[in-house]
């Protein structure tokens, strides 16, 4: 199976399809108040990038499952095919991509995106078992962020990627004290852990959990950007720096993320 969506299937008038989606689920915000990028999906590109990825996530493990197991990811039979997108409407029924074989001749796609539907659909009547909500299997899971651990980061190392450093404040890029100045807005972003006990906010990297912390170098009031802890044995280890988009968006795999530094983003 195709692990990208649109090399699977042949979608027409995707934002509307993405807009009746954002309609038909639980309401959430779905879109940056101040987008780093434009993008050609100015109302949904947060639930877009997420379809994308849940399709990607689903469609990867169908390809690894056994015969019996891959129903459980993505269905595939004969003229019909759908997976669980993790979302759910007001009523908490849960929410279906389908496709239907591709019969028209203009597109050499497999499948035709048929539609966004509960499992209450007659889509799904034949449909059995449905497909399960997609899952993280997770080789290291803590229930909560300890602030308490000691939080170790090579700065200097961090800073040496590029991609790191493209994704801070130009007012700091040029600093000769950067490293200092992100080893210490990671302690107080520790420290204000101890009394926001919501600040943590979990995403998974390769199987792995990890915690974002919000990183405030050039203003108190707004964080600049997150920081990626990988547990350890009693202590955290930093790696990469994200953008604030970016951990909204691998935060929103997860779970709806409910951080205030976070729903900041997003209207």
């Amino acid at each position: 199976m195709q692990t990208d969506l649109f090399s699977f299937a042949y979608i027409p008038a995707w934002f509307e399809q993405l807009y009746t989606l954002a309609q038909l689920a639980t309401p959430e915000p779905w879109r940056y108040k101040n987008p780093e990028y434009e993008t050609q999906n100015t109302e949904t590109p947060i639930l877009e990038r997420y379809i994308n990825q849940i399709f990607r996530k689903q469609a990867v493990e169908y390809n690894c499952a056994s015969e019996a197991q891959a129903d459980a990811a993505f269905y595939v039979r004969n003229e019909f095919a759908c997976f669980h997108t993790g979302l759910y409407t007001q009523a908490y029924k849960d929410i279906y991509m389908c496709f239907e074989r591709n019969k028209k001749r203009d597109t050499l796609k497999q499948w035709y995106f048929k539609g966004f539907t509960t499992n209450s659909s007659p889509w799904l009547k034949y449909v059995h078992p449905l497909p399960q909500k997609p899952s993280f299997p997770m080789r290291q899971w803590m229930t909560y962020f300890s602030p308490e651990w000691e939080i170790r980061i090579n700065a200097s190392h961090i800073l040496s990627d590029a991609e790191n450093a493209a994704r801070l404040p130009e007012a700091v890029r040029g600093a000769w004290n950067l490293p200092l100045l992100l080893e210490t807005a990671v302690e107080l972003a520790r420290r204000k852990a101890r009394i926001d006990w919501n600040l943590a906010v979990p995403q998974l990297f390769q199987s792995r959990v990890q915690y974002l912390l919000p990183i405030h170098l050039t203003r108190m009031d707004a964080p600049d950007l997150a920081i990626a802890l990988s547990v350890m044995d009693g202590y955290y280890i930093g790696h990469t720096c994200l953008t604030l988009e970016m951990a909204y968006q691998n935060a929103r795999l997860l779970a709806r993320p409910t951080a205030r530094w976070l729903l900041e983003l997003v209207e």
